[in-house]
């Protein structure tokens, strides 16, 4: 009687992880990615890539210096270009919905993420003598990528991470996450590559992105000179709204230091 209750105990937990196991794998980009269907479009212009055709943002147009912004998961394209083009006038922004976020056409994917980043580089750099990047959460992992690829004047990094595969394989620690992971966004082959200087923002109880994710990062970028601040009293989600958050944006990318 023992023996088949052990049994069946097992059978049951080996089932449930199996259960488990298979959501993790078919739902994957649905944990990942939270693409919003706001398709309110303000001012801005539609670029056609090969993964669809992509909405982009652009205020303060006709300035010499660009800034190419890649958000958040959860960022709003309708009232956040307005706030960095208030805080930034001397850059014309560029704010992408991302494939399958707002506006824009296709699906999400590390692979269309980047393709879309490449594509809107390469149309607006013959406009702008500099193209500055600014990734934050997600986009870090897809503004490192591009900086790594083409020349930018200056890269700035909120709550970046060492790759995706590694948060996911801390959180879903009894699953081997970096097997099947389809869009594992690592970051720290492309980190030797940045020679540019970089600023880094770090929310002090960040709990999305653990610090040790940021540190290794900020350990493979070797060739650049870092200037890291974590602001106090911040989360992952409200990095932003600290004090220091403009004050440091300003000074490391409108000053001319």
């Amino acid at each position: 009687m023992m023996k088949s209750w052990i049994e069946i105990i097992l059978l049951t937990a080996g089932g449930l992880y199996l259960l488990v196991l298979a959501y993790l794998y078919f739902f994957q980009r649905t944990l990942l990615f939270h693409p919003t269907h706001e398709s309110r479009a303000l001012e801005g212009f539609y670029l056609e890539t090969p993964v669809g055709r992509i909405r982009i943002e652009i205020r303060n147009p006709g300035r010499e210096k660009a800034l190419i912004y890649f958000p958040g998961n959860s960022e709003h394209w309708w009232e956040d270009p307005d706030d960095l083009a208030k805080l930034l006038p001397e850059h014309t922004i560029y704010f992408p919905h991302y494939p399958g976020y707002g506006a824009s056409d296709g699906k999400p994917s590390q692979k269309a993420f980047y393709t879309m980043a490449a594509a809107l580089y390469d149309r607006i750099a013959p406009r702008h003598g500099a193209i500055d990047l600014i990734g934050r959460s997600l986009g870090t992992g897809v503004a490192l990528y591009l900086a790594s690829l083409r020349p930018v004047r200056r890269l700035v990094l909120i709550t970046p991470y060492d790759s995706i595969a590694s948060l996911g394989a801390e959180r879903y620690r009894i699953f081997p996450v970096r097997a099947f992971i389809k869009d594992p966004f690592e970051s720290l082959p492309y980190a030797p590559k940045i020679t540019v200087p970089v600023l880094v923002l770090l929310a002090e109880h960040d709990r999305v992105i653990p610090h040790g994710h940021s540190r290794r990062l900020l350990n493979a970028m070797s060739r650049t000179r870092s200037e890291v601040h974590t602001l106090p009293g911040t989360r992952h989600g409200d990095i932003i709204e600290s004090p220091l958050y403009p004050k440091l944006l300003r000074r490391f990318l409108e000053e001319d230091n």
